[in-house]
């Protein structure tokens, strides 16, 4: 006899199917991101909080356990990852002429970081929820890890342990029940009112300093790749370069508490103004892994044939026509057809690979 699985709870899907559209969004103005204000201030905006909430959202359905489900999973993540590096290899050397280096499969090809970061973090979550304040360990894992420069890019360690806070906050929402109030899962007006502020406060900032680009770099920072002092050398933060390594190690760690909480209150609201009922946007939520592996390809094409910048060379209306098309990519890959069609590179078949007992019970 089987359990009926729990329905699934719109919200979650919602504010899936609304990040996923801002990662698409993201990577299409990413490499013209520079050439105005509107870019610049449109691509910061989405990475201030984006993947820390997809990341937290992650983190919601992770057990610390390693039980069928758990296992099986997280095997299936490792084998896509395996299987699309391989695909992006293929993509690299009929485009660029570029084979495989010594960095293949050790930092993962561009979107691919996601996917390394996803596994690692679930292989950790059983030793944080060991942990007396597992949430207060993994954000000083978080800030110290920004003063080791041999963290980076490889396995996506960089990444992986900067927003490891918000994976692990995701578990303990879920697992202390800290957002299962009215409260959150019926928010009154007042709430809603503020978390559009808030949204809004952020965005207006970015229009009231339209400079920016020329003083911070702060794309720099929001990309969580580089440890603090190659942040302030290249580029420097306007005047602000600290000149020993205690400086950098303090403002590194300041300028980063700044960032996360910044992410962490943009998170929350988003998660307050996103539609609790169900409706087309909730169906598209379940199929971001689809439009998260898929919109790669559509994007590099058309950085490669130069679609991306021809279209933000037209200024500002260029800018919001390439968010149009960032949108309408993510809404095509959501389709039902897509993930049937794409089924064997998004979710490979890894029976074969797993003893009796992991396999998914029979219906």
């Amino acid at each position: 006899m089987t359990t009926s699985p729990k329905p699934r709870i719109a919200l979650w899907d919602n504010a899936r199917f609304v990040l996923i559209v801002l990662v698409v969004v993201g990577h299409a103005i990413s490499t013209v991101r520079t050439d105005t204000a509107l870019s610049f201030g449109i691509y910061a905006y989405i990475y201030l909080f984006h993947m820390p909430a997809m990341i937290l959202l992650s983190g919601l359905f992770a057990r610390p356990v390693t039980d069928r489900k758990m296992v099986r999973s997280t095997l299936q993540l490792l084998v896509t990852w395996g299987l699309w590096e391989g695909i992006w290899a293929v993509i690299r050397f009929f485009v660029e002429g570029r084979t495989p280096g010594s960095a293949f499969l050790v930092s993962p090809a561009w979107t691919l970081w996601f996917l390394v970061s996803l596994v690692t973090m679930r292989i950790l979550l059983p030793f944080f929820a060991r942990l007396k304040h597992p949430l207060i360990v993994s954000i000083v894992i978080a800030l110290v890890s920004g003063l080791i420069p041999a963290i980076d890019t490889e396995f996506s360690a960089a990444r992986t342990l900067t927003f490891l806070p918000f994976f692990v906050a995701g578990w303990l929402i879920r697992d202390r029940g800290w957002l299962d109030g009215e409260w959150f899962m019926a928010p009154s007006r007042a709430l809603r009112a503020g978390a559009w502020s808030l949204l809004g406060i952020v965005a207006l900032c970015f229009a009231l300093v339209p400079q920016l680009r020329y003083e911070w770099r702060i794309d720099r920072w929001l990309t969580w790749r580089d440890d603090y002092e190659w942040l302030f050398e290249t580029p420097p933060v306007s005047d602000w370069q600290p000149e020993s390594w205690s400086a950098t190690a303090v403002s590194g760690t300041l300028v980063t508490v700044g960032l996360l909480v910044i992410a962490a209150a943009m998170t929350f609201a988003l998660l307050v103004v996103v539609p609790r009922g169900h409706g087309r946007a909730t169906v598209w939520g379940t199929r971001t892994m689809a439009v998260y592996l898929l919109h790669g390809p559509i994007v590099y094409a058309m950085r490669e044939t130069g679609a991306i910048d021809w279209i933000g060379g037209l200024g500002w209306p260029g800018v919001l026509l390439l968010v149009a098309i960032g949108v309408a990519i993510a809404l095509v890959l959501s389709g039902a057809w897509v993930s049937r069609l794409a089924r064997p590179l998004i979710a490979p078949n890894i029976d074969r690979l797993l003893a009796p007992d992991a396999r998914p019970e029979p219906r």
